[in-house]
């Protein structure tokens, strides 16, 4: 039995980019969709899950993907044609996994946040040596911040400095 039986698509152009050249595609839903949620989340490679809000973020190839209790929304989108593709593809996948889900252990938990920038700049030596190629310490602490592996440009400090910010 599908979880999505009928949805109504629309077409817009996003609210934040009036005049854009993509559009955004919103599937208004008749059911709730939000206990799909935690299997989507165990499922989906890209994802980020906020349980308590109930919404889920997929990165699908070079669309954004988000999932609400009755929506589903996808961006950016250049015609009808690829929404509507879109739109089946989607829903199919949702479906695929809700015929799954006694096989799927469904996960709640969603990524770990990623460190305060502060947190990172009161690890580093705050010398602004330019050491590690950055202008200041501040600037090397919010690079950090998303990419952790730049941690060894910085020749004052060990990784192991820096471990437990990101486990």
């Amino acid at each position: 039995m599908h979880l999505i039986r009928c949805f109504e698509m629309k077409l817009s152009t996003p609210d934040c980019s009036p005049g854009s050249v993509h559009y955004r595609v919103v599937l208004d839903l008749e059911e709730d969709i939000s206990e799909l949620f935690p299997y989507l989340n165990a499922e989906l490679e890209g994802v980020r899950y906020d349980h308590d809000a109930k919404i889920l973020l997929w990165d699908k190839d070079d669309k954004k993907v988000a999932f609400r209790p009755f929506e589903i929304v996808m961006a950016p989108v250049e015609n009808r044609e690829e929404a509507e593709r879109l739109a089946k593809n989607i829903v199919d996948t949702v479906n695929d996994i809700w015929t799954r889900r006694g096989e799927i252990r469904p996960k709640v938990e969603g990524p770990k946040p990623l460190p305060k920038v502060l947190d990172i700049y009161k690890l580093l030596p705050r010398t602004n040596c330019r050491e590690c190629g950055y202008l200041s310490c501040m600037a090397f602490a919010t690079a950090l911040r998303t990419d952790s592996s730049k941690i060894s440009l910085c020749p004052h400090r060990s990784e192991s400095d820096f471990i437990h910010l990101w486990t």
